[in-house]
């Protein structure tokens, strides 16, 4: 008999790059992180919260999305069961996306500087949107009123944690398949600029969404994230 699903949702960002000293450089100008350091890695803060962890790591910068279970070890059998390939925290899903999972409830800090959002991109959404239920618990549905199901919100238990988007071909030429990182800003247009200036490049100029006004950028090691200006609340 399977044993009942143990759903996780994202709590967290973290960097894995192999010059820890740029990172901090270009993200502290970026976003006013400050950060404290440790051999291996540290975490960056935001007004004195963390905002993201950073880990010193080969085989290319990149940001991982972080999931949270009560139970991680269920949610690492169903995601093996779905057909995820699992090492230590890092769960690869059949589609080749990856992610961290540990032990956790999702973050409370919100605000300027800090993570925001998540979002599952993909070409690919019917095989998305089978692993992400079967492993992770998270059921997409299409907001009311969109015009198609190409974006869906993926709910668990206590409401939507995360986005899925289908990606148009040219956008997949872009951004990498998997789970992106969205960071708040107050000005996605000002940050894109000041990122360029700093040695990181544009990916998908700023433009408006159903979620807010958002910027895809990588930074001067590659690492990929998106910043995001958010709708407010009933706007």
């Amino acid at each position: 008999m399977t044993p009942p699903l143990a759903p996780a949702s994202p709590i967290g960002a973290e960097l894995v790059t192999d010059d820890l000293d740029a990172a901090r450089d270009f993200y502290g100008d970026l976003f006013g992180w400050t950060f404290t350091t440790t051999a291996h890695g540290g975490s960056a803060y935001a007004g004195g919260v963390v905002a993201a962890e950073l880990r010193r790591g080969d085989g290319g910068a990149r940001w991982w999305t972080v999931f949270g279970a009560a139970d991680p070890a269920g949610v690492r059998a169903a995601a093996e069961r779905a057909g995820a390939r699992v090492t230590g925290d890092e769960v690869r899903d059949p589609l080749g996306a990856a992610f961290r999972l540990r032990a956790g409830a999702p973050a409370a800090a919100s605000g300027v500087g800090q993570p925001c959002w998540y979002e599952y991109m993909t070409g690919d959404t019917e095989s998305a949107d089978r692993f992400l239920a079967d492993a992770l618990g998270l059921r997409a549905t299409v907001p009311p009123g969109a015009p198609d199901d190409s974006y869906a919100l993926l709910a668990g238990p206590t409401g939507p944690a995360a986005g899925r988007l289908r990606m148009p071909p040219p956008l997949r030429n872009l951004l990498p398949t998997g789970w992106m990182v969205y960071v708040a800003v107050t000005d996605p247009d000002d940050t894109a600029a000041r990122a360029v200036r700093s040695g990181g490049r544009v990916l998908v100029p700023a433009s408006d969404v159903m979620t807010g006004r958002v910027c895809a950028l990588a930074d001067p090691a590659g690492a990929v994230l998106t910043v995001i200006r958010p709708v407010a609340a009933g706007g």
